[in-house]
């Protein structure tokens, strides 16, 4: 499928399973990690150097150091640049809080996975 691929999470464990993951299924053609929300907005900010590929898709962590998940996709939000309406944001969490996941879905998020990922999960989401 060759997807461009952000990991933003500050479990380094959780970014290897995913992206070993995301490996063996074929997905991933680049796959680049953020240990929290700022990590991740200045790598996308070195999209404009010609640095990295915009992601399609984003595993975002919600409870990071720094700049958190919500926090993340207020700014990324903000960001301006070609097709970013076309990234999929997926929270990738071990929180099971409903709370979570209204606020994430008030936020225009719809897809939401609990850790770890596994191979049955990513292709159940990119049937959609």
């Amino acid at each position: 499928m060759n997807k461009n691929v952000l990991l933003v999470d500050d479990d380094k464990i959780c970014n290897f399973i995913t992206e070993t993951t995301l490996n063996r299924l074929g997905i991933a053609k680049e796959v680049h990690s953020a240990l929290n929300g700022q990590e991740a907005l200045d790598l996308l900010n070195s999209y404009f150097l010609g640095d990295v590929s915009i992601p399609d898709i984003i595993f975002l962590d919600l409870n990071m150091p720094i700049m958190d998940g919500f926090q993340f996709i207020d700014a990324f939000k903000k960001l301006d640049f070609p097709k970013k309406e076309k990234i999929l944001i997926v929270i990738l969490t071990s929180s099971i809080n409903p709370k979570d996941l209204e606020k994430a879905k008030s936020l225009g998020i719809d897809h939401y996975m609990t850790k770890p990922v596994n191979e049955e999960k990513v292709l159940a989401l990119l049937k959609n």
